[in-house]
């Protein structure tokens, strides 16, 4: 009964998480290149400070470094499904706004095919693009007067990957991802007079794209007298260049205070009055990520806590995506994560059995605006609650961070995210001695 329940709710949230996954953040700076990248894994990972290279668990699902899925026992199943959400602050230096979004966050399952060889698959958002921006300046050409640009957008990249894992001696695993990412991008420019005697001229971009990427993972993993381990992990993550078709267009509309949502519902609704002034297709959009290495190490006593620290790293400066690479940069990132355990056998306290998770992450990305590399870091933490078996559990994960500066006209942006995902685990493969 649960396999049929696992399977049709997996058909129905997919479909949701096609809806929903591109439209769960709210920062200018996602204006820029393909918007927030997600590399934080699953909701385990996140409470870790975004720890996946070098962690290997036997009962989570760690795409984010394939080698680590064949710590799976090789007679179980796991269905992992994660919802999100998040709220955040955009200041300046004279204004402040709040936002506040929820989605889907991921569906996964992992299994076993041979004892010496594992799979997973799952969706899951890879990049995030939402943002709405008012500008407005003073018109020199007619006293009295301003001109207004507002800049809407939204969209981003899902991810569809899968996974293999392979143990190719007793300490040392590889895992290969094949992803196929796929998304749109939707932008809208407006500029206008503060005046009801002009029009506004709005420019409209579409993209659309896909492509087939692959991570390749490796992890060297050694036990160690006394219950104690050791994981050192790599992964290369090829470049994508994108399949892409853009669609500009440049339209005269006669409501001049038009603006961000307004304006999509606008183009949209058939009682609309405007003039197309000019359309451009193009089907060969050239859209960049570049290859990312990431290393990482942890280290800790089996069923009762693990410490590890990861760095991964990005070079944007030669990517020409959206036909500019003037506000790219190198990307750096390290994440440290802790997790405890207080006594996994107690059989009269549950708390003891509970994990318990917390980190940090730094990150130098690779958008530069107005001379100032646009960092973003935070704190994490979370619990890993057991059910059933033990290895089923309920995980959450809170994270505060910061991204950006007030400094040189830019803005900065506090946020607290919260996820959630469930983590069935259950031995599906065992045979039956009798019928």
């Amino acid at each position: 009964m649960i396999k049929r329940h696992i399977i049709i709710t997996a058909i129905l949230l997919t479909n949701i998480i096609f809806s929903y996954s591109q439209s769960v953040t709210n920062s200018p700076y996602t204006r820029y290149g393909v918007g927030e990248i997600d590399r934080n894994g699953f909701n385990n990972s996140k409470a870790m400070g975004g720890l996946s290279t070098g962690l290997r668990t036997k009962n989570q699902i760690n795409y984010m470094n394939p080698a680590a899925i064949s710590a799976q026992d090789t007679m179980s199943f796991i269905f992992d499904i994660g919802i999100g959400a998040i709220t955040k602050d955009l200041s300046t230096e004279t204004q402040n706004l709040n936002y506040k979004n929820f989605a889907f966050d991921h569906l996964a399952i992992s299994f076993p095919i041979k004892s010496w060889w594992f799979a997973s698959v799952g969706i899951t958002p890879y990049s995030k693009i939402g943002y709405n921006i008012q500008q407005v300046s003073e018109f020199e050409h007619i006293d009295s007067t301003n001109v207004y640009g507002y800049y809407y957008g939204k969209g981003g990249i899902n991810q569809i990957f899968l996974s293999n894992s392979f143990d190719l001696s007793e300490n040392f695993s590889v895992g290969l991802n094949l992803n196929f990412l796929f998304g749109s991008i939707e932008q809208y420019d407006q500029f206008f007079l503060d005046r009801q005697d002009f029009y506004c001229t709005i420019v409209e971009d579409k993209i659309s794209f896909n492509d087939i990427n692959f991570d390749l993972g490796v992890q060297y993993h050694k036990a160690i007298q006394n219950d104690y381990f050791l994981v050192a992990g790599l992964v290369y993550s090829s470049k994508t260049t994108f399949n892409s078709t853009r669609n500009k267009t440049v339209f005269m509309a006669e409501n001049y205070a038009l603006y961000g949502e307004n304006v999509y519902a606008y183009l949209n609704s058939y009682e609309s009055k405007y003039d197309t002034i000019s359309t451009e297709a193009q089907n060969n959009y050239k859209i960049e990520i570049p290859a990312k290495y990431s290393i990482g190490f942890s280290f800790g006593k089996k069923d009762k806590y693990t410490v590890g620290i990861d760095y991964s790293y990005q070079d944007w400066t030669g990517v020409e995506s959206f036909s500019d690479n003037k506000s790219f940069d190198s990307d750096h990132l390290v994440n440290i994560g802790l997790e405890y355990i207080p006594n996994k056998y107690s059989i009269r306290n549950y708390f003891n059995h509970i994990s318990y998770r917390t980190g940090f992450y730094y990150n130098n990305s690779y958008l530069t605006l107005n001379d100032k590399q646009i960092n973003n870091y935070g704190i994490t933490f979370g619990l890993g609650f057991p059910l059933g078996n033990q290895r089923t559990s309920l995980n959450m994960s809170y994270t505060y961070g910061k991204r950006g500066t007030t400094e040189n006209e830019l803005i900065e942006e506090t946020y607290s995210s919260f996820g959630i995902n469930l983590t069935l685990y259950d031995f599906w493969f065992i045979k039956r001695k009798f019928q």
